[in-house]
């Protein structure tokens, strides 16, 4: 019996040492982990663009390469965006609450109001994703402002 109990506390004594050392190895295992996902490479473009206009014809606002380009005009004094894609994907945006949808390659109209809005939109294809967020605000000149982040 004695040597059963010496046994066991002996062992006592080294099982919080043995768990201590489970975990550090279980974490650096983790660690490991999510440092492997972490180091995944992915090619990012940042495109932004700028455009004070008066024009009633649609100017580039910004060209998204590979995607498409953003489209502004000042028609009527209304703030008016478009997202024309050059290939075929899907298109949400969300302006003032209003949520939209849009696929195929056609040129899609984002806004079209009388005052200053902020849109934001995903166009997804199945190599690429942009995300866009696009202000305008119409008067007598038209001023926008947009950014997209290519993935």
């Amino acid at each position: 019996m004695k040597r059963n109990f010496a046994t066991l506390v002996r062992t006592a004594r080294t099982r919080p040492i043995m768990f201590a050392l489970l975990a550090v190895l279980g974490s650096l295992a983790i660690a490991a982990a999510v440092h492997a996902q972490s180091t995944t490479t992915t090619t990012v473009t940042i495109v932004r663009g700028y455009q004070a206009t008066s024009s009633a014809s649609s100017v580039v606002l910004m060209t998204i390469p590979g995607l498409g380009k953003v489209d502004v005009d000042c028609s009527g004094s209304l703030s008016r965006i478009a997202f024309y894609p050059s290939v075929s994907g899907s298109l949400w945006w969300i302006n003032g609450g209003s949520t939209g949808y849009a696929s195929g390659s056609a040129g899609t109209q984002l806004s079209n109001q009388a005052t200053a809005d902020v849109i934001t939109a995903q166009f997804a294809t199945a190599t690429k994703t942009t995300t866009m967020v696009i202000s305008g605000d119409p008067a007598a000149t038209c001023t926008y402002a947009g950014q997209a982040i290519v993935q």
